[in-house]
């Protein structure tokens, strides 16, 4: 069929057309450098987590070498020590430091105010006393001296009486706050 009336439609030998696209393997090309590459970083991974387990195992030998040189009946005692020490502690802060209250009685007392009796209570946070001294104004001044320390909250006058030798005696009760008048701080 070729030759069909001296008209030749078609060659009797084929050649093949070869057209070259540039770029045609490039799908190829990508797929094997990410492939590469995974490969690479499966190996990398895989010697990384051969790394961290091998530092695991000698932290564990390390760890149980310690645990072995424990003593664990020291560290019993050591705890309750310092449970020991946590409760004296707060024993001590919470601890009535009656020389403090006296100290600051002794301060604010006016020279010329004599003590005879003193009777103290905590629960009650007062403290009630007897006296004698030259005068009103003396009683007077002991009073305002009482009442400028901050860690007396009420001063009452019981009473006031002159005495056989011309002195006056009275009577005063002093309330306190505990926290600021019997600490040592």
């Amino acid at each position: 069929m070729p030759d069909q009336g001296g008209l030749q439609l078609l060659p009797e030998t084929r050649k093949k057309i070869e057209i070259i696209t540039p770029g045609e393997n490039r799908l190829l090309f990508i797929g094997a450098i990410v492939l590469a590459m995974a490969a690479v970083l499966m190996g990398g991974l895989y010697f990384y987590r051969n790394s961290l387990e091998n530092k695991l195992e000698s932290l564990d030998k390390e760890i149980a070498a310690l645990e072995q040189g424990r003593n664990r009946q020291a560290e019993q005692n050591i705890l309750v020590f310092n449970k020991q020490i946590s409760m004296l502690s707060d024993l001590l802060d919470k601890h009535t430091y009656w020389t403090t209250a006296f100290s600051k009685i002794e301060g604010l007392t006016q020279s010329q105010v004599q003590f005879g009796t003193m009777v103290a209570t905590v629960a009650d946070n007062k403290i009630v006393f007897e006296a004698t001294a030259a005068n009103y104004t003396t009683i007077a001044r002991q009073l305002a001296a009482f009442l400028s320390d901050e860690a007396i909250t009420d001063v009452s006058l019981n009473k006031a009486n002159t005495l056989t030798d011309g002195r006056l005696g009275f009577s005063v009760q002093i309330s306190f706050d505990r926290s600021k008048f019997l600490t040592s701080k």
